[in-house]
């Protein structure tokens, strides 16, 4: 190797750390601090302040050490958080996009579907009454919701949404209505079997004077009928359990 060479070699290594060692004094410097924070979100569930202190979980404040995931991460360990985009721009801020579940139901009495039929997690469920319960296997969280919604929009003519549903292993529906009614679906032909009662509902309310209180479909044409007692005519108080007086409509 020539001496011109060897000359460039060391000249190029020397430039080489003389650009690593400003990068690195750039680098560690506190010249390059975060101090813009943007944020887009909706705030339905979470709030500005409890974001704050997840952003403030990653100290670190130098827009090169400054940690883009671990902020994203710690945002995502919040409850009601469903997406989280975390990117800095320089020079001096961060933005942060969030997207929040939207809570469609309470999953088996502890957790929540979103609209994807996804299941998350909230610290509690009880104080959310205006959900429907649905009650299901844990793998089929979308599917079932999906068939809770079909059941909805065919019960519309009934006037009365679902305020539970529950299937089994078995795929055994069992719903019942916001003004109390209990209707049986069984395991096979669900829709049509929702599609029978709503079609015939009003001619349901004309067999008697007494309000339905459990309606079983799972008969091939037609189904079977528990009416409310006598002392108990009023939607808000539906009694179950009685000794069933039935009558087939057909």
């Amino acid at each position: 190797m020539s001496k011109a060479m060897q000359l460039t070699i060391i000249f190029s290594l020397l430039a080489l750390l003389l650009v690593v060692a400003m990068m690195s004094g750039l680098i560690e410097s506190d010249r390059w601090r975060i101090s813009q924070l943007e944020v887009a979100a909706d705030y339905e569930r979470i709030t500005p302040e409890q974001l704050r202190l997840m952003v403030a979980k990653t100290p670190e404040r130098s827009f090169f050490r400054l940690d883009a995931e671990q902020v994203k991460t710690n945002i995502e360990s919040m409850p009601w958080v469903r997406y989280v985009h975390v990117v800095k721009q320089w020079p001096d801020t961060l933005i942060i996009t969030i997207k929040e579940h939207q809570a469609i139901a309470v999953w088996n009495g502890k957790d929540l579907l979103n609209q994807s039929g996804e299941v998350f997690q909230v610290d509690a469920v009880d104080h959310l009454t205006a959900l429907p319960r649905i009650y299901g296997l844990s793998e089929d969280s979308a599917l079932t919701l999906e068939n809770f919604n079909r059941f909805n929009q065919l019960l519309k003519p009934v006037g009365y949404e679902i305020s539970q549903a529950k299937v089994n292993e078995r795929g055994d529906w069992q719903l019942i209505l916001r003004n109390g009614l209990e209707v049986l679906l069984g395991s096979e032909r669900h829709e049509a079997r929702v599609l029978r009662l709503a079609e015939t509902w009003e001619q349901l309310l004309d067999a008697s004077e007494r309000l339905p209180e459990r309606v079983d479909l799972r008969y091939s044409n037609g189904y079977v009928v528990r009416w409310r007692t006598e002392d108990d005519t009023t939607e808000q108080k539906p009694t179950f359990g009685l000794n069933p007086d039935k009558r087939e409509i057909g």
